[in-house]
Order: structure tokens, then sequence, then C-alpha cells
């Protein structure tokens, strides 16, 4: 797989059907990259890969470090081969991560974006871990916790995907921090930055990996797409 490669494993339209058991060992995604993102067996928290080691920020705040046999449902990993683009100040992740884009080019591919330094305010959020016979991802959505926060140092991983790949993936920016000390993270919804520097990795090829050896799977209706963008607004 070369460094450019973005691996995934699950897609978005298994969690909004329910299909939220975690399949993959841990140390199995990391064989496919050393950074990334995602979501563990019932929606675990949030998944955050850094320099090869996996994180969970589940809905007491902090991040844990997470053993070798943590089961993935769903994740975005790369091999981290970023180069730097440009530093901001005092600006608004919206604005940000969109002259990003713009400047690249990159609305028509993947891309990877790495955010390094302090974050003025930010608010994320998780999930509490479900258990079997699991809920919908919509009702999962009604109940995450929400997180704020106040001038942070850490990095906010990013991963831009094209609309055409909705349901696939999430569409647009998916965004997942983690703080330096490891006290806060989770999935971003809102963030201002204080001074940070941003990196970039346009990915060139797309690799999905799915639970083909789970009957559940196998056995799922995924054909149902009419409430794919109202579910994965409400969760994403």
């Amino acid at each position: 797989m070369t460094k450019n490669t973005l691996f995934q494993y699950g897609t978005m339209q298994m969690l909004v059907e329910g299909l939220l058991e975690g399949t993959l060992p841990l140390s199995e995604l990391l064989k496919h990259g050393n950074i990334g993102i995602g979501t563990g067996d019932g929606v675990d928290g949030e998944l955050v890969i850094l320099d090869g080691v996996g994180y969970k920020i589940d809905v007491s705040g902090p991040a844990v470090k997470l053993p070798e046999d943590f089961k993935v449902t769903y994740a975005d990993v790369s091999f981290a081969d970023y180069h730097k683009f440009k530093s901001y100040q005092n600006v608004e992740l919206v604005e940000m991560l969109k002259d990003v884009l713009t400047k690249n080019n990159a609305q028509n591919q993947f891309f990877a974006i790495l955010t390094k330094g302090v974050f003025k305010k930010i608010r994320t959020r998780s999930s509490k871990k479900s258990h079997k016979p699991y809920p919908s991802l919509e009702k999962i959505a009604e109940n995450q916790v929400e997180f704020e926060t106040e001038n942070i140092t850490g990095t906010m991983i990013t991963y831009y995907t094209p609309p055409v790949f909705q349901g696939v993936g999430v569409s647009g920016f998916h965004n997942h921090f983690l703080a330096d000390d490891l006290s806060f993270g989770g999935h971003v919804l809102a963030a201002t930055m204080k001074g940070v520097v941003v990196s970039i990795q346009p990915i060139e090829s797309f690799k999905l990996h799915l639970p083909v050896d789970n009957q559940e799977f196998l056995n799922a209706n995924l054909t149902d797409i009419s409430k794919l963008d109202n579910v994965i607004s409400k969760s994403e």
C-alpha cells in the first residue's frame, strides 16, 4: 500500500442501519496506517490514531490509550506523509478548512489534513457504547455528550471525502481532536484556531475493506439510502 492510500474499514451506511458490531482488532487496523479516526464496537466513543497509537475518547471526556484487541466498527487510516501548507491565526474551523481545500483544488479527491497548535475554543462530542440489540445510529446521536474547552494545545486529524462517496464515508470534512495532554478530545463540532500549523496529504488511492466474515453484515439490507443524509448530519 502506498503512503498516499486511505484505508477504510466499514461504511457509514452500515452504521446508519445499526450494524455496529466491532469486527476488526485495532492491531489489524494499524497494519494499514499510523494515523486515523473512527469508532469502536457499539459506537464505543471516538477513535483517534496518532503516531501508531490508538486512543478512545468516551463520554467521560479524557482520552485513554487502547489495547491492541480493541474492536473497530468503522475507521479511516493512512500512513502519515504530510507536508506543511500554511499557518493560521484567529480563524474559524469552517473558514480554515474551506481555504485549505480551495487553495489545493482538492474538492474532487480524498484529502488528509493535519492541524497542530493552540485551539482558542473547541467543541467536541462523543457517544456512549451501546450493546446488542444495537439501537439505530439516529437514536445514538440523540444521546451524544458534548464537551467544550478553551486555549488547549493538540492535534486535529481531518479527512475530506468527496460528496459522491456519501454513505461510503462521511461526505465533506470529518474531524477528530486529541489534546497533547490527553485531557480532551472527540469528534469536532466547532472550533476557533488561536495559532495552528496545517499540513496536508493528497490521497491518491482509496481502499475499502468490508466485514465479509460477519453474518449480520452479509444478511443486512443496505439498499435503502433514503435516510442516509439526515442521520449522518445528526451524528457527524
